[in-house]
């Protein structure tokens, strides 16, 4: 990229860095497409490249071809969500339980004593959550709301939601040991 450009940029150009994005748009696409099993997750990942490197363009050294820098950027991105997304395939596959309450009573009967006495559990340990860390649990593991869905419905950041889901699921798994280690003792 030209200096003139970059110079016209940072004083607030925003046309400039419009043809910038156009120019490189398509590179980098593919180049996150490639990368990440899921397309949107793909265009999310560019789009945030973009506003970063906007941020850090008076970072940017003019000697360096600027795609690769881009690239670089987008490698970040790009590993930060496969690893939301390990986390989250990780989460749902241990909280299976709490995407079962919905269909719970049906499933009840044919399940043994020790899934009962889970279930059981985990009913009442959402229930002693906070009212908010509840129907955060409930949206996203009931009603398999995204995050970010979450956080528009409840006007919170994703940051927030996904919080309240990590310190939810560890008080869960802390309560539900309790509850059936006092079950055990019985």
């Amino acid at each position: 990229m030209q200096q003139t450009t970059i110079e016209n940029i940072l004083r607030g150009d925003l046309d400039a860095y419009e043809a910038v994005v156009r120019e490189y748009q398509g590179m980098l696409l593919g180049y996150a497409a490639n990368r990440l099993p899921d397309f949107d997750a793909a265009r999310e990942v560019v789009q945030l490249t973009f506003i970063r490197a906007y941020e850090q363009l008076d970072e940017y050294q003019p000697e360096r071809d600027f795609g690769i820098w881009l690239c670089v950027i987008c490698k970040h991105f790009i590993l930060t969500e496969l690893e939301r997304q390990r986390r989250e395939r990780r989460n749902l596959s241990q909280f299976s339980v709490a995407l079962q309450l919905r269909v719970g009573e049906q499933m009840a009967g044919s399940w043994d004593e020790g899934q009962r006495e889970v279930l059981s559990a985990m009913r009442e340990c959402i229930t002693a959550l906070q009212s908010q860390a509840s129907l955060v649990v409930r949206l996203r593991y009931e009603e398999r709301q995204s995050c970010k869905h979450i956080a528009e419905t409840l006007d919170r950041t994703v940051t927030w939601v996904t919080s309240t889901l990590s310190r939810s699921r560890k008080a869960l798994r802390e309560c539900i040991e309790r509850r059936l280690g006092e079950e055990a003792t019985l």
